[in-house]
């Protein structure tokens, strides 16, 4: 070991190593049987010449200690955690010698490239795996879940249900993997993609007949609710005058929703979403077509509105309360908390069937006189 011990002298006052690490790794991987004071010398020349060696040779040496069976897992440590990709690749890819609570940090912290990597390693220890179930990307993910070797339990597939960043664009590769199950469905229904929102209501019906059949039987005549026709009232008007944020106000006051949740309601996209949510507050088929033309009527097409109509006439109201139930804790999980664009949760309504003395934000400018009056004004507003 000569040659390593008298270059390991030479760069002590040289700003940057030259190459000379990578000499010395050619040297060192040149033969094996290498003595622990061997050994020892060369982690420590590496310590002290890595931080200056080119990025590549940095990658050269990767690939070159990568499968070298006396390689000092030290150093390899050092490659796994290199800020360059293309350094730590094989390292995070095929060594078998970094530690498991290493490749966890290194998920949570590192770059996507680095958890691309490991995404592909041939052995995933399960906390690897869960590690990047909970923070990798889409397309990471989906080099996971197409993996023929790889069969995610029930729990890992619970973590990517949760996640509603990932369902818009792999809903439907989770669901063949049985990563939705029929509650996922339904309470991530706000972020399905169209081909599974079909599928989310059918799991709807039968959660709300199965409700049914489970609840004990009160045959009652329903009481006048004052407060809900006060919401449809508000509701209403806030439509006939464009008051978006007034509308989405009261939606929310009335299910109970977080505002961003609220707010998403009247986004491209999401007219299921709120025909169900006026389904669930009891709204009939005149006072959704009024809301749906006034609030929607500028980017959907009138065969659109049709299609929406459709589902208001066929969706049950039991239906309809299983959803709009789930979506109250929508956007509050660790993975969607920064779904308002925060970072923080974002607050709930107040529901006005709760306590309807009680007056809530904004409730003067929400509340007219009667439903009565409102749906005359419907009339005249779309007559």
């Amino acid at each position: 070991m000569q040659t390593i011990n008298s270059t390991i002298r030479k760069p002590s006052s040289q700003p940057s190593d030259s190459g000379i690490l990578h000499s010395a790794v050619e040297l060192f991987t040149g033969r094996t049987g290498h003595s622990t004071e061997e050994k020892r010398v060369f982690l420590e020349l590496a310590r002290n010449l890595l931080p200056a060696t080119s990025v590549r040779d940095r990658r050269q040496i990767a690939n070159m200690l990568v499968a070298y069976p006396e390689a000092p897992d030290a150093l390899i440590d050092l490659l796994a955690k290199d800020k360059d990709d293309l350094t730590a690749f094989p390292i995070l890819r095929h060594s078998t010698n970094v530690s498991v609570d290493l490749l966890v940090e290194i998920v949570r912290v590192g770059s996507e490239a680095a958890r691309k990597a490991l995404a592909g390693r041939p052995y995933l220890q399960r906390p690897i795996l869960a590690a990047l179930c909970e923070t990798a990307d889409a397309q990471t993910i989906k080099l996971l879940i197409d993996r023929e070797d790889l069969i995610l339990d029930q729990h890992l597939n619970e973590r990517l249900s949760k996640r509603t960043d990932l369902i818009a664009e792999l809903g439907e590769e989770l669901s063949k993997h049985q990563a939705l199950n029929t509650e996922n469905l339904i309470s991530q229904f706000l972020v399905l993609p169209a081909s599974l929102r079909a599928k989310a209501i059918a799991a709807a019906e039968t959660m709300s007949v199965i409700r049914s059949a489970q609840a004990p039987a009160h045959p009652s005549i329903p009481a006048l609710d004052t407060a809900r026709l006060r919401l449809h009232g508000a509701l209403l008007k806030a439509a006939l005058l464009q008051k978006r944020n007034r509308f989405t106000d009261s939606l929310g006051q009335g299910l109970s929703l977080p505002s961003s949740v609220s707010d998403r309601l009247l986004q491209k996209g999401q007219g299921e979403a709120l025909v169900i949510a006026l389904k669930s507050l009891g709204l009939d088929r005149p006072r959704t077509t009024t809301i749906l033309v006034r609030l929607l009527g500028e980017h959907l097409a009138v065969e659109e509105i049709r299609k929406l109509l459709f589902l208001h006439r066929n969706l049950s109201t039991g239906a309809a309360n299983v959803l709009t139930s789930s979506w109250t804790l929508f956007g509050t999980s660790a993975n969607t908390a920064e779904f308002d664009g925060t970072g923080e949760k974002t607050p709930r309504h107040v529901g006005q069937f709760e306590d309807a003395s009680r007056p809530s934000r904004d409730a003067r400018s929400h509340r007219i006189s009667s439903g009565t009056t409102s749906a005359q004004r419907v009339r005249r507003g779309i007559g």
